[in-house]
């Protein structure tokens, strides 16, 4: 069958067990955290008074406009099943989002004259490799968890870690893009500078407090998968920042002791609109994952549960303060 036109991608009922899977009490106690979570920074969004928009008087240079090419050259070969192409059709996902990193560092060389790909292009390669690291760690975790799983394509052991590799090598470099894209615009830019400061951070204390009780509720979530499954999208992030904190080094998120979210809100906010392409992209590729998310599984768009978006925001803030280490070392020192 081809693909469904995008509308009737979000549906409701694909499988799952009301009694076994979807038990109300968790489902709407999943809703109101993250909409209590979120309903901050939505308000602030909303009361900017600033210019919603960058002017974009340059043109996109033409490196960019290859990569679009390219990415929708990719797009309609990893979605067809064409013969002549079978032999690499597994393989469309990292020329694809190649394509996709390098057209949004257009689109933010267009708003600013500058990109994380043109303005430290050894650290932006570095984060290709510090990627492939950060999620087979993820990759760890899910086997305690198995929230997810690929289907599609079979390889030998060696096959499928370089050809895994190669594909989370992609995560890091296209958040830290889209959040400079997002951050050319002054509603990000600007927007969340004077919001309740978070002094808490500034203490060693904490942040021991804070990596001792995320690696026990990381440890907790191997015994319990079912009830804490969601703890590997919001514990990792945790330890790393209770770690910096702890050795008294700054991080990507050091300005929201003084109120500053700038950086919070645009890594997570580019990890979602990521997420929202990297579903899309996978819907009907041949090689793709798919999920099997307690108590959510339900109102799908493309293979995640509308409520498995959320875990994009944490990971965004996961991807920050890596990428903030890699990009910025000097800034990590003591």
């Amino acid at each position: 069958m081809g693909p469904w036109p995008l509308i009737w991608i979000f549906r409701p009922g694909r499988s799952f067990s009301p009694n076994r899977l979807f038990p109300p009490l968790f489902f709407f106690a999943f809703l109101v955290f993250i909409l209590v979570s979120v309903l901050p920074f939505l308000r602030k969004a909303v009361s900017f008074q600033g210019r919603i928009s960058s002017p974009e008087t340059r043109s996109l240079p033409w490196w960019g406009f290859a990569a679009f090419l390219g990415l929708a050259g990719f797009w309609v070969l990893a979605w067809t099943r064409w013969s002549w192409f079978s032999f690499f059709q597994p393989h469309t996902f990292f020329p694809l989002w190649l394509c996709w990193i390098i057209g949004v560092n257009a689109l933010t060389h267009r708003a600013s004259a500058r990109c994380p790909m043109l303005d430290t292009p050894f650290r932006f390669a570095a984060l290709f490799w510090a990627s492939a690291v950060f999620w087979w760690i993820f990759e760890y975790l899910n086997r305690f968890v198995g929230n997810w799983y690929y289907s599609g394509s079979q390889y030998d052991a060696g096959t499928y870690f370089v050809l895994a590799t190669l594909s989370f090598s992609t995560v890091l470099p296209a958040v830290e893009t889209m959040k400079a894209y997002l951050l050319t615009f002054p509603r990000f830019s600007r927007g969340f500078r004077e919001m309740p400061r978070l002094r808490v951070l500034e203490f060693r204390w904490a942040g021991a407090g804070l990596a001792c009780a995320s690696g026990l509720l990381l440890f907790l979530t191997g015994l319990f998968p079912k009830g804490l499954f969601f703890l590997i999208w919001i514990c990792p992030f945790l330890i790393v920042l209770g770690s910096l904190v702890l050795s008294g080094r700054p991080h990507a998120f050091t300005g929201v002791k003084n109120g500053d979210y700038t950086l919070v809100v645009a890594y997570a906010a580019a990890s979602l609109v990521c997420g929202f392409f990297w579903e899309m992209f996978n819907f009907y590729s041949l090689a793709r994952w798919q999920y099997t998310i307690p108590y959510v599984q339900v109102f799908h768009l493309f293979e995640m549960p509308v409520l498995g978006y959320a875990g994009y925001l944490p990971f965004g803030l996961e991807c920050g303060i890596i990428s903030g280490l890699v990009l910025n070392p000097r800034r990590s020192r003591p």
